[in-house]
């Protein structure tokens, strides 16, 4: 199961891309600790991702940047496309480690695929509403629910559940962080690879169906059974 946050940083998808948020309130030394805690379960996710810092208003030190500059890139190895901050002294110190920064800007839905957040913190689940497409990738920590199609060449990736009221044919990886009793549900359940936590699953009837059935893929006995939605 996955770890308690304490708030000092989200990550959160937003369409294509990957943001770490960093509270405004926290500690920096909160901010560091979570950061570290959260990455060293969930970095691989990220691999060649592009990744969006994203400061607010919180008005950081050259060495609370350096520091996660050393984290992000020296430790993990993400991919940090751009630093987002309306601070003019966290912009600055930002570009003397060598970051390039850009102004705080409103965020856009995509068109085509738009998340909407839910309401309450402590509600671990978000709900899509549009079609993934080939090269897009959706990750969060928790439950995710799309309403609509998961396209092959798409990626789904959850600690939590996947549930896809719609086309899954792309990847769908569920319990990310090891959690062997998360589950794959879908409408149309026909994906390139399913996984759940470290297991990786691909039933060969699959390719054989000819009705479209709900259906629900778990883990039993350390294989992913694929079976009709009780």
């Amino acid at each position: 199961m996955a770890k308690e946050s304490s708030g000092a940083i989200e990550i959160k998808g937003y369409g294509n891309d990957v943001n770490i948020i960093l509270n405004t309130e926290a500690h920096f030394s909160d901010v560091e600790a979570e950061l570290v805690e959260r990455l060293e379960d969930s970095h691989k996710f990220f691999s060649g991702v592009p990744i969006v810092l994203d400061a607010g208003e919180r008005v950081l030190a050259p060495e609370e940047c350096k520091r996660l500059k050393e984290i992000l890139i020296d430790r993990f190895k993400l991919n940090i496309s751009s630093v987002r901050s309306e601070s003019d002294e966290t912009r600055k110190a930002m570009r003397e480690i060598g970051w390039e920064t850009k102004p705080q800007q409103r965020r856009q839905r995509k068109r085509s695929f738009t998340l909407r957040m839910p309401a309450e913190e402590e509600n671990d689940t978000i709900l899509l509403k549009g079609t993934l497409r080939s090269g897009q990738r959706q990750w969060h920590r928790g439950n995710i629910v799309i309403i609509g199609d998961v396209n092959p060449g798409a990626e789904v990736v959850a600690t939590g559940d996947i549930v896809v009221l719609g086309k899954l044919r792309g990847v769908a990886h569920a319990g990310a962080e090891g959690d062997t009793a998360a589950e794959i549900i879908a409408l149309d359940l026909h994906p390139i690879q399913l996984r759940i936590a470290e297991y990786i699953g691909r039933s060969p009837d699959l390719d054989l169906k000819t009705d479209t059935v709900p259906e629900k893929a778990r883990v039993e006995d350390g294989n992913i059974i694929v079976g009709k939605l009780d």
